[in-house]
């Protein structure tokens, strides 16, 4: 069931759980969340990648899940893909349509990538409207050419904490309550330990252990105006001391057991307590949806306990907050709901197996359901791709760690049995950590979110028509013309604004295309040719990320050695695999420097002013980067010191002044930059402040762009007949060799033996072969599925084939 289909049901379920202390309370609290539910929906991005491990010169492969609300996405019609350095430079970035709740692309890893700190972010435009932690976020572990290598190091000095949480915020003199904690090093990395509770005397209280990585809990009740420690040791036997949060004279305790159907609480205060604290309030939310709300009296009671009836509730975390009479929230408490209802089944075996050198192998994928659902597949050597200890997967993406503030260990953990140990270690995770995706501060004072992003509609353009009059632009419109690189074309009609502003929305095309256009019934294109017209694409640009942010992210992401020398054996074949195939024999003794291709090129395109070197000079030709990127802006963004480009990719300033912008050694700017694609571009010029060719002294520097010769169809760019649309990220095809077809001695090793981001299954395709060969030298098969249906049920299927 879903959230709004039993949100109808609360009266009669919280009136079914109340005892006489309890009454339903329409309080504004619960239209305060459900309006935040209804105006802020909240989308979640998951990614499923190829494999864990990458070299340089290889594509990362991956799937993007979008969904709303833990519901099947009905929002976002695009999701954005970056590839961000550990500086927080965008490096490469990808926009991906949805297609049932589904999107993918890939990002190609250059063959002299040194850096092996390499994070992939993904969002939608949608999502720039909130906390920019709510964006998905995964590091991404590159291994470097020298791994097989032993390299002296110094390994810092480790150190370890423990942080303490009491169940519902705080402990309160003289009550009962448990309080959790967490043990880790400074890498994040769990460690157990055991320890003791003293008094300010030294005098011992109770014991303490972990009981799952790190993580565990104990009965304690503090004293009043007494302070207490924990004294523990660490792995390595050295003893540490770590002070308890303090108690509180006047508060609430809160308590929560959770069994199949049912989650209990308890609420205990202490004897003295202001007026404040004889009455409160409890609710429960979900997704932003209230599932339930009550209110108890505690004027004559010190301790009052009841159940809420979860057996219709969907999967997922509840959020349990007590306000106290002054609405203000004074507990709080999460819980895991797991009736299985969340995930669908899909069915994996191997119909033909054979693990030798290049043997042929078939899967067999079934899904027993006739619901439409949408999977991705990844196949690699387990040898190079093992699983790791610290594995996430969509169930754990999308149901626990993206609504959890703080950082859980192995997530994918919790979502691997449905033992009761399992289901008590994931409630230590619960005490551990609180929810992220909105504080209760800025609700109870109606701060909504700014909507500054709209809801996309797939591809989007927008702009100005200058220069006509509003009598002139009365009732008028542009007629467009687009022609894609696949000759494919379609007529638009744009309606315009009297002042000027169009949109045009919906538009579903890759790579780039041409708008040509005019204004409609234009005799003689009167109005055309004295008008200008500016276009500009409609694309989301996430704000960088910190450095710090960046790097808390990488931490339990380091690859395990033997692991790291496997990959790098396999980077070190592919490389001199590579310089053997373009290795030239040197039967003549070469006595002059052979020119480089920027010199080539400085000396073909450039003239005057712009032939000097006081610069940054980059070629296309030689760049896999310039084939990725939107617009020649976007190249440049991170690519200069000091050269600052816009968020919207726009405008370009350096030192605090506009930066001088050329096209073809013309004057241009930055709207005439976006006609032009890369694919256009033969080579780009920086030159640092002050440049003499611009106007004014160009104490801003400037931007050179040269178009290749011979292209043509940028010669007219000055009269604005056509712009260029950005569409897509073009979809590169997984290559997989067919050795029946193709023998060849050429050695084989693939770590990716096989990735299909779109598996599709409906009422009539719910079987799916899969065949394709093995590589030399993979001894054993891992084979991941996920996916998710349009109920909004996720899979995950795992499989070692040996």
């Amino acid at each position: 069931m879903t959230i709004q289909s039993f949100c109808k049901k609360i009266v009669l379920l919280v009136f079914l759980s109340a005892t006489t202390n309890w009454a339903f309370s329409q309080v504004p609290i619960d239209s305060l969340v459900n309006q935040l539910g209804q105006k802020y929906p909240q989308e979640k991005i998951y990614l499923h990648f190829d494999k864990s491990y990458y070299n340089a010169g290889e594509t990362i492969w991956f799937k993007a899940y979008l969904t709303t609300d833990n519901l099947a996405s009905t929002l976002s019609k695009t999701v954005y893909a970056e590839l961000i350095d550990n500086k927080g430079t965008v490096l490469q970035k990808k926009m991906m349509p949805v297609y049932e709740s589904g999107g993918a692309s890939h990002f190609e890893l250059p063959d002299t990538l040194n850096n092996t700190s390499l994070y992939v972010r993904a969002y939608t435009s949608w999502m720039l409207n909130f906390d920019s932690s709510l964006m998905y976020l995964k590091a991404i572990q590159i291994v470097p050419y020298n791994a097989a290598k032993k390299i002296a190091t110094v390994a810092p000095a480790p150190s370890y904490s423990v942080t303490f949480f009491p169940e519902g915020g705080d402990m309160v003199e003289g009550i009962e309550s448990r309080l959790a904690f967490k043990a880790n090093d400074q890498d994040g990395i769990p460690i157990s330990i055991s320890g003791n509770i003293v008094d300010g005397a030294g005098k011992k209280i109770t014991a303490f252990s972990s009981i799952h990585n790190g993580m565990g809990y104990f009965l304690f009740t503090p004293a009043a105006g007494e302070k207490y420690r924990a004294t523990w040791k660490d792995k390595k036997g050295v003893a540490h001391e770590t002070a308890l949060p303090a108690a509180k004279k006047t508060g609430l305790v809160l308590n929560i057991t959770n069994s199949a159907d049912t989650v209990r609480f308890t609420l205990k205060r202490p004897d003295d307590v202001p007026e404040d604290f004889t009455s409160f309030t409890v609710v429960a939310q979900m997704q932003h949806q209230m599932v339930y709300n009550a209110r108890v009296n505690m004027a004559a009671k010190k301790q009052v306990s009841a159940p809420i009836l979860t057996e219709n509730f969907p999967d997922g975390i509840m959020q349990i907050t007590v306000f106290n009479a002054a609405q203000v929230p004074v507990a709080e408490r999460l819980a895991f709901l797991n009736h299985n209802s969340f995930s669908f089944v899909t069915d994996l075996h191997a119909i033909e197996k054979n693990i030798v050198k290049r043997g042929h192998n078939t899967l067999q994928v079934d899904v027993g359901d006739t619901i439409f659902s949408n999977l991705s597949i990844a196949v690699t050597d387990a040898g190079l791709n093992p699983v790791t200890p610290n594995e996430e997967n969509i169930f754990s993406n999308f149901l626990l760690t993206s609504d959890l503030k703080g950082y859980v260990y192995n997530p994918a953990y919790y979502f691997s049995s449905d033992a009761d140990s399992v289901k008590q270690q994931l409630d230590l995770v619960m005490m551990t950590n609180g929810w992220r995706r909105f504080k209760w501060e800025m609700l109870l004072t109606k701060q909504w979110p700014k909507l500054t992003f709209p809801i996309d509609n797939y591809i989007s353009i927008r702009g100005n028509v200058y220069g006509l009059s509003k009598t002139q632009l009365t009732k008028k419109e542009l007629i467009g013309y687009i022609k894609t690189k696949s000759n494919t074309s379609d007529f638009i009609m744009i309606p315009l604004n009297t002042d000027g502003q169009f949109r045009l929305t919906g538009m579903f095309l890759f790579d780039t295309a041409k708008l040509y256009y005019q204004i409609n019934a234009d005799k003689d294109k009167r109005l055309t040719s004295i008008a200008t017209f500016n276009f500009k694409n409609e694309v989301a640009n996430a704000p960088s990320p910190a450095a710090a942010f960046l790097a808390s992210a990488y931490l339990n992401m380091k690859i395990d050695s033997a692991t790291q020398v496997k990959n790098a054996k396999v980077a070190a074949f592919q490389r001199s695999l590579f310089e053997s195939r373009v290795k030239t024999l040197d039967v003549v003794k070469v006595v002059g420097r052979q020119k480089s291709l920027k010199e080539k090129m400085n000396e073909q395109y450039t003239s005057g002013f712009f032939t000097g070197d006081d610069g940054y000079t980059f070629t296309t030709e030689d760049d896999p980067f310039a084939k990725t990127a939107t617009s020649v802006l976007e190249y440049l963004r991170g690519k200069v010191a000091g050269l600052q480009i816009a968020s919207d990719g726009q405008s370009a300033t350096w030192r605090g002044s506009e930066t001088s912008i050329f096209l073809n050694e013309t004057s241009s700017d930055a709207s005439q930059l976006q006609t032009i694609t890369m694919s256009d571009v033969a080579m780009i010029k920086v030159f640092r402040p002050p440049f003499f060719g611009a106007m004014g002294g160009g104490a801003g520097g400037a931007i050179a762009v040269y178009t290749k010769k011979g292209g043509g169809d940028n010669s007219n760019v000055k009269g604005l007949d056509f712009t260029n649309i950005y569409g897509y990220s073009p979809i590169k095809e997984f290559y997989m060799p067919d050795y029946e077809k193709t023998n060849t001695d050429e050695p084989d090793y693939r770590s990716t033996l096989y990735w299909n981001p779109f598996l599709i299954m409906d009422n009539k395709t719910r079987r799916i072969k899969i065949p394709f060969y093995n590589s030399d030298n993979c001894k054993k098969i891992r084979v991941i599925i996920e996916g998710v249906n349009r109920n909004g049920q996720f899979t995950h299927e795992e499989k070692i084939f040996e």
